[in-house]
């Protein structure tokens, strides 16, 4: 029998709680001290899940009360017992995100970050978790999801009794209760699941194809066998929400339901495109993440902050791989994929905090700049993720051209899990420059050090000529313009401000520097109303802007904080912010798209 055995039941849905129970077999001289991770692994800022934690008690089995002490926010200590204890508490989950808990009329999803106590000095004792089933009518056709392991005769989907070597392994099996649809495909021996809760319309039979694709081409892509018998991707659909962590077996997914793919519909929307991207990048962090990693978060402390260079490495690469892969295997075609890296690109160009950030900064302070930022972080900041796809692009590209073809970085990505993923060695931060020399023999030193370490433009027009692309610019079109494709039609005067539209007028959400909005003296949540007394909206803002061109400046009439103000904005000509990219040459492109042929009309 485990020494930690916890009991798991939901108070009610209405309630948003969940009941938990730990019964503590093994005595402790000092007493028990029990706490609650302050972050999840994979997301990288303090979240205080304890903070929902409500009710703590502990009592002997008897039902003997014991004193707990607060010892901070997120640890308790248990009067001395000879005997075992239990403690109970509640967890409040309303927190509808990837990262901690939520209970609706539909589900109830949990990480164990959130509802699993840790007891100190028996984190490495086999644990045994029983899921009870509720009892309420509407639940009464509810399944659970996890790759947690069933045992005592519980089957999978089944409400009962699951397993876990070690407090790790718990956490790193998110659970859903709840009414879901099942799609189910096994590739190259492996079992994967698509879980889908909160209701949709989706053509299930096609997400099962196209799903199976990237699955394979991931698979392939580091060899096998994989480091996994089952995987699940556990979908939390809504309205309009959007999210994605990484776990051992299983990713946790929030997405719009109305993105996925319908029977009626069978383009390849950007919807959807943005889903089998989500899929692809998740899935890549099993062997990337959940088996590579950096030596500074392995067997982390999940009561403070953990630093690292190397976020860029493990994100950065990933968000390369996510798109690029749908396009290897055709599930989108070549104009897509070359679509959404021009609007990254465009992203990445338009964000001037990479003359003020460097990549490194950017995943040293994950903590408080990148997953903490607010409307200014455009212009102070640089994105790991982003940044970092662009020099994993970058570094694809050189390698192929100095090994005549030879080499690419898929060769890199399979050393790192030979030497580091199998091993469970963990990274430093000069692994992709050692590996580069010794597997590779190539030396991109220099090229590494002005990417990683400097504000020096990445050189990504002259390699993407290397890959028969040419990189293009030109004005936006409107201030939401994501560009990666030409128009034929552009603005003529430069705004500088991200917005949205409102019952009456435009809310400003980010102001770039240096703009005409920002010498305006606009601020971020001013509710612009009109452009010299002519009506704004977010579909007329440019025209208006356009048909004041040969002024000096405009009247703006802005609401701020219950005020009404008149600024003066200078007019300027359009910029050329908004970047797309051609095919100059198939048979290059071909060429770079490989291992996966894809064939290219």
């Amino acid at each position: 029998m485990s020494k930690l055995q916890y009991h798991l039941a939901l108070d009610s849905l209405h309630s948003h709680l969940i009941n938990v129970r730990l019964t503590i077999s093994s005595p402790a001289p000092q007493g028990q001290v029990l706490s609650l991770p302050a972050w999840i692994p994979g997301s990288y800022m303090i979240r205080d899940f304890a903070k929902n934690i409500l009710n703590l008690a502990a009592s002997k089995e008897s039902g003997e009360p014991l004193e707990v002490e607060n010892l901070d926010k997120q640890s308790w200590k248990v009067q001395v017992s000879s005997s075992p204890i239990v403690i109970s508490y509640q967890v409040y989950a309303y927190d509808l995100s990837v990262r901690s808990a939520y209970i609706c009329d539909q589900y109830a999803f949990f990480n164990g970050t959130s509802a699993f106590l840790c007891v100190r000095n028996q984190e490495d004792e086999h644990i045994s978790l029983y899921l009870e089933k509720p009892v309420d009518s509407e639940t009464k056709d509810w399944r659970v999801s996890t790759t947690m392991e069933t045992h005592s005769g519980t089957k999978l989907y089944e409400f009962g009794a699951y397993q876990a070597a070690n407090y790790a392994e718990l956490i790193d099996h998110p659970v859903l209760f709840g009414r879901f649809d099942l799609v189910q495909f096994t590739c190259s021996g492996v079992d994967f699941e698509l879980v889908l809760a909160g209701g949709h319309r989706a053509d299930l039979s096609r997400l099962e194809k196209d799903l199976a694709v990237v699955c394979q081409h991931h698979l392939d892509l580091f060899g096998l066998p994989a480091p996994i018998n089952r995987y699940v991707f556990q979908t939390l659909l809504s309205k309009d929400g959007f999210g994605g962590l990484e776990h051992r077996s299983s990713t946790a997914l929030l997405f719009a339901r109305d993105d996925l793919p319908s029977s009626h519909n069978q383009e390849m929307t950007e919807g959807y495109q943005t889903f089998l991207s989500l899929c692809s990048h998740e899935l890549f962090h099993t062997w990337h993440v959940k088996r590579i990693q950096p030596i500074e978060l392995q067997q982390a402390k999940l009561n403070e902050e953990i630093y690292t260079e190397q976020l860029w490495i493990y994100e950065g690469i990933t968000s390369f791989y996510d798109d690029i892969s749908l396009a290897r295997t055709s599930l989108v075609d070549v104009e897509q994929y070359l679509r959404v890296l021009g609007e990254n690109l465009t992203r990445l160009k338009r964000n001037a905090g990479r003359f003020k950030q460097t990549i490194t900064e950017s995943s040293f302070y994950a903590w408080t700049k990148f997953y903490k930022q607010d409307a200014s972080a455009i212009n102070n900041i640089v994105s790991y993720y982003l940044k970092g796809g662009f020099i994993a692009m970058c570094l694809d590209l050189m390698i192929r051209r100095d090994s005549d073809g030879e080499k690419s970085l898929d060769d890199l990505m399979r050393s790192l899990w030979q030497q580091h993923g199998k091993t469970g060695i963990g990274t430093d931060k000069l692994v992709i420059q050692r590996l580069l020399k010794q597997e590779l023999n190539l030396n991109f030193d220099a090229f590494l050090e002005r990417a990683l370490y400097s504000h020096d433009e990445l050189p990504v027009a002259e390699l993407l000529e290397h890959a028969g692309l040419q990189l293009l610019s030109r004005p936006r079109k409107t201030p939401s313009d994501k560009g990666g494709k030409p128009e034929s039609k552009v603005g003529k005067s430069y705004f500088g401000a991200q917005i949205k539209s409102l019952g009456t007028g435009i809310k400003v959400l980010q102001i770039l520097e240096n703009s005409p909005a920002m010498q305006a003296g606009l601020c971020i949540g001013d509710q612009l109303l009109s452009v010299n007394q002519w009506q704004v909206s977010d579909s007329s803002i440019q025209s208006l802007l356009d048909d004041f061109a040969d002024q000096d400046t405009v009247e703006l009439h802005v609401l701020r904080d219950g005020r009404l103000l008149q600024l003066s904005m200078p007019v300027r000509a359009a910029i050329e912010d908004t970047h797309y990219i051609e095919i100059k040459d198939r048979t290059k492109l071909q060429t770079w798209l490989s291992p996966t042929q894809v064939q290219i009309n």
